[in-house]
């Protein structure tokens, strides 16, 4: 091979190699996107060696570039570098981390991208939308209830099915969890803040079916006469819901003796 045949062939194998390397540093922009969008702007600093997983996961060979980004995070640099007013200052917050400039330019890249000015309106845009999409509609829950009245000599085992379908007032009333799960991640869609109350109500009613079956040790508990619809209210007003429609049905499974007689 010809000297001016081998530097061709260099050329083009530098070529390869740039495009290979943009091509990396695009998916792991793409990645990092994708899990601020599902777990809210703060996830990459609260979260860092889950951000590294899950970007070696799926760009297995970003190993390096997610191994800096690491570091950048751990060290705190990561911050500083989105804070940055322009290219120059943010690579030099990069190079505060003694990497090379190779791994500094490919890292300032993927600051400037993932924290573009659309990507930031679009956030922006989204912070809260779940909750407002919650708001909006009607929802309906289904509970079972289930406790056992034990009187010594003898069980009896209490069922509850309920139909629920609740809406939410105006003005909201605030809730202290959600509010923490909103500050962590304002980007929790309508179903999972579905999730968070569905699972609220069912631990209440839970609780007050239990005291029900279980406020006298010497009567058994007349299961078709539990209102649930009284202790839906309590748990509406202290939640913000009002009560559109409530039915259920209560049966046992009859009183079981512990012991039998044995002649």
């Amino acid at each position: 091979m010809s000297l001016i045949e081998c530097k061709v062939q260099s050329v083009k194998c530098k070529k390869k190699q740039s495009g290979a390397m943009m091509k990396t540093t695009e998916k792991v922009i793409v990645r990092l996107k994708e899990l601020i969008d599902e777990n809210g702007p703060g996830y990459i600093t609260e979260k860092p060696y889950d951000v590294y997983k899950k970007m070696t996961e799926a760009v297995p060979e970003a190993n390096i570039i997610a191994g800096a980004i690491l570091m950048m995070i751990s060290c705190g640099i990561w911050q500083s570098a989105i804070l940055a007013e322009d290219c120059t200052k943010m690579s030099g917050q990069i190079q505060k981390c003694c990497f090379n400039k190779k791994m500094t330019d490919q890292l300032t890249e993927v600051i400037q991208n993932l924290y573009s000015a659309d990507n930031k309106t679009e956030w922006k845009s989204r912070k809260n939308e779940g909750l407002r999409k919650f708001r909006k509609v009607d929802h309906t829950f289904k509970w079972e209830g289930f406790s056992v009245w034990d009187a010594g000599n003898g069980t009896v085992d209490c069922y509850y099915n309920a139909d629920i379908m609740l809406r939410p007032v105006k003005p909201p009333i605030k809730n202290a969890t959600l509010d923490k799960m909103l500050k962590k991640n304002p980007f929790m869609n309508e179903d999972d803040i579905f999730k968070y109350y569905e699972k609220d109500l069912k631990q209440y009613l839970d609780s007050e079916f239990e005291e029900y079956c279980n406020c006298d040790d010497y009567y058994q508990p007349v299961v078709e006469d539990y209102d649930v619809e009284y202790d839906v209210k309590d748990w509406c007003s202290k939640n913000g819901f009002e009560i559109i429609s409530c039915e259920g049905e209560g049966n046992d499974g009859g009183y079981e003796p512990k012991f039998i007689r044995r002649w």
